[in-house]
């Protein structure tokens, strides 16, 4: 008996085909996007800010502070992060930010500092972004001493902190008041 093989699709050619296509659109999309930063993105005081994705731990829900006596100030408080003592800082003080209240929105970033993680507290999280390194620019003296610089996201300023510096501050280590 002899086999009809019928004309048709040629499953291989067709694969092979949209594999060169899915290729070439990413090689495309990478030329395309520039270099980019991976940021966590929050509000503080009002104003959006950003801090490099390396640095990031997890997002929480602002737990029961329990306020420690004879801490600065910007140290609200400690919570327990899995049987880990983790202090809570609000550092718009230390960018120099007003302090609205921080609502149902908010949320603790904890953070991985040198020697520790600390939970900062926000406003809300903006989300995760590639932030355009192309349209960086260093920040002003006007800004903050945490604040490296300014990234022009579309219509969006976003201010990029100094997280290593920040979490360095002896306002937050404790060390000094």
């Amino acid at each position: 008996m002899e086999e009809k093989r019928e004309t048709g699709y040629d499953i291989n050619s067709i694969l092979s085909g949209m594999k060169e296509e899915y290729w070439r659109g990413v090689s495309e999309v990478q030329e395309e996007a520039g270099e980019t930063l991976e940021c966590v993105t929050l509000l503080l005081g009002g104003e959006l800010y950003a801090f490099e994705t390396v640095h990031a731990a997890e997002v929480l829900r602002i737990p029961k502070l329990i306020r420690v006596p004879g801490v600065p100030e910007v140290i609200t408080g400690i919570f327990n992060l899995r049987g880990e003592i983790t202090a809570a800082v609000d550092i718009r003080p230390l960018l120099g930010l007003a302090l609205p209240e921080i609502g149902e929105r908010g949320r603790i970033v904890v953070v991985k500092g040198e020697k520790f993680l600390t939970g900062i507290l926000t406003e809300g999280i903006v989300g995760i972004a590639p932030l355009p390194l192309d349209r960086y620019e260093t920040a002003g003296a006007t800004r903050s001493e945490y604040v490296r610089g300014e990234i022009h996201d579309g219509d969006r300023l976003v201010l990029l902190l100094d997280l290593p510096k920040l979490l360095a501050s002896p306002a937050i280590t404790a060390t000094g008041h």
